[in-house]
């Protein structure tokens, strides 16, 4: 935190619309269209679903409820679960396209969504927005972006956002979002259906502006999701998948008594709510609380969408926005040189390549941050479990954990070496380590000295695994490869997520095959 004054702002937002077309579009921040977004309710046209559409809704959103609670204990029943969960979706959403209609307004003209932007610089300029310099405009590859109007220094201050644009709890009318909602992210999404059904939000304007619809897992179709088969992210695709399902069938079995705002169990629909909550994940943003924290609150920070500013797209770099406390609000500087006509980039944290695809719709090819994911654990059944359990436990590591296989030139991880050396150790090894507790953290280092009968089994059982996790995928590496290639090339044709996810395949069996080579060697070191 660079002083208590300003807070540093850890972004989550998406970059939608990558395509393996274009180097760049990994990049792209918006949109997967350019629909233009306008969700507002519009009132003189109520529709409402027939009495039968209804009750099969209501059966079939009974039968999601009690499929998404089943618990999973093998990648084959999470994937046959998630097939069924896909099914009853498509149902509700074919009962539900009315209200899906009706939440289309007629105030706002379709098309590219650059139509709707005088209408957001005349609200952002009456509300306070500071942001000489740049402007909103379309770049090739990103759908919207932020340019530079003129040439700028690195650390100059971009723009300024008053808190009064930003939404986010604090700005609800509404004591249910504020009460009933957690975690915060919860309550956004929740928030913004309720503006979004309003057709005079205050932040109407901005939501007019939105994309339509994302490249998160939630717009995944099946087929698409087929393509992650074998791959690191599958299972926290699914899972993320299960889960807004689940909170979807929740939120459809509350009593309208207990929520304020009149008809909205009435134009509550999925699609509504997958946009919603892919907003907020793409989007959101912590900002400081500015009001006292009541009971229940857990965090000094909450979620909050900000107007303008998340529509800069992604570069590696470092976090150069802040919440100013004295000014209350939002302030952004370069960070890096700008020249006129130029897009302005921001870095969104450290995040892996799954985690900026299931949750953000787009990939980084260069991401220094990227890290596949391996799970192990102590069978309880190893005579030597408690041993084992309790040198993994001097070493801060769970004896159930996903750790990481790295990028060059780290390839494995500290965590991950550790515990496969005690996995290898016999009961002499363990007792040794055990009772020199204080030399223990020496398991993370590479060159720790070791027997080397110890060093040959944990190199060679990475070996292996490695080999196996390869192995799971439909594709080699080499045939992915030679896929992207012809679809960069524009030899072949594929939608821009189908191409994401092969090259996400792509820069996943990279790491996992440089890793492997990586264990060959040492193996025979």
């Amino acid at each position: 935190m660079p002083s208590n004054k300003k807070h540093n702002k850890n972004k989550h937002k998406n970059n939608a619309g990558n395509s393996a077309n274009n180097n760049n579009k990994t990049n792209n921040s918006h949109s997967s269209t350019t629909t233009a977004t306008v969700r507002q309710f519009e009132q003189p046209k109520k529709l409402n679903l027939s009495l039968q559409a209804r009750i099969e809704l209501k059966d079939l959103i009974a039968l999601l409820l009690k499929t998404v609670y089943v618990e999973t204990s093998n990648p084959k029943e999470e994937w046959e679960q998630y097939l069924k969960i896909q099914e009853i979706l498509k149902r509700i959403q074919i009962l539900e396209q009315p209200l899906k209609e009706q939440c289309v307004s007629s105030s706002s003209p379709k098309g590219n969504r650059l139509a709707n932007i005088d209408k957001f610089y005349q609200w952002a300029k009456e509300n306070g927005l500071q942001y000489e310099n740049v402007e909103i405009t379309e770049f090739p590859g990103y759908d919207l972006g932020l340019k530079a109007t003129r040439d700028i220094k690195k650390d100059e201050i971009l723009f300024g956002i008053p808190h009064k644009m930003v939404l986010s709890e604090e700005h609800a009318d509404c004591a249910f979002v504020r009460d009933f909602f957690q975690p915060s992210n919860l309550k956004l999404a929740f928030l913004l259906m309720v503006e979004a059904l309003k057709p005079d939000s205050f932040w109407k304007p901005y939501i007019d502006l939105l994309p339509e619809t994302y490249n998160t897992v939630l717009y995944f179709t099946v087929e698409e999701m087929t393509q992650l088969k074998g791959s690191n992210a599958l299972a926290a695709a699914l899972k993320q998948c299960r889960l807004i399902a689940r909170l979807y069938a929740v939120i459809y079995h509350w009593p309208s008594s207990q929520i304020p705002m009149a008809d909205f169990k009435e134009l509550f629909h999925y699609d509504l709510y997958r946009w919603a909550v892919s907003t907020v994940m793409t989007r959101e943003n912590l900002i400081p609380r500015t009001q006292p924290k009541r009971e229940g609150d857990l965090s000094d920070t909450i979620a909050a969408l900000i107007p303008f500013w998340d529509m800069a797209n992604h570069r590696d770099g470092t976090i150069t926005t802040f919440f100013n406390m004295e000014t209350q609000q939002v302030e952004s500087s370069a960070q890096e040189d700008y020249k006129a006509g130029e897009q302005i980039f921001i870095y969104y944290g450290d995040r892996t390549n799954s985690d900026l695809m299931i949750h953000n719709g787009f990939i980084n090819p260069s991401n220094p941050k990227d890290k596949i994911s391996i799970k192990l654990g102590l069978s309880p059944s190893d005579v030597l479990y408690e041993k084992r359990a309790k040198l993994l436990e001097l070493l801060n590591i769970p004896k159930n954990s996903e750790l990481k296989v790295l990028p060059a030139p780290e390839f494995i991880s500290p965590e991950l070496l550790a515990f496969v050396r005690v996995f290898n150790m016999n009961e002499e090894q363990l007792d040794h380590w055990i009772g020199n507790a204080e030399r223990a953290m020496d398991l993370l280092h590479i060159d720790c000295a070791l027997e080397t009968s110890l060093e040959t089994k944990t190199w060679q059982y990475l070996q292996t695994r490695l080999m196996l996790l390869l192995r799971v995928f439909p594709q080699t590496l080499e045939e992915d490869e030679q896929q992207l290639a012809l679809v960069k090339e524009k030899k072949v044709e594929m939608s821009s997520r189908a191409a994401m996810i092969l090259e996400y395949r792509v820069l996943e069996k990279r790491i996992l095959a440089a890793a492997l080579d990586y264990a060959k060697q040492r193996t025979k070191a």
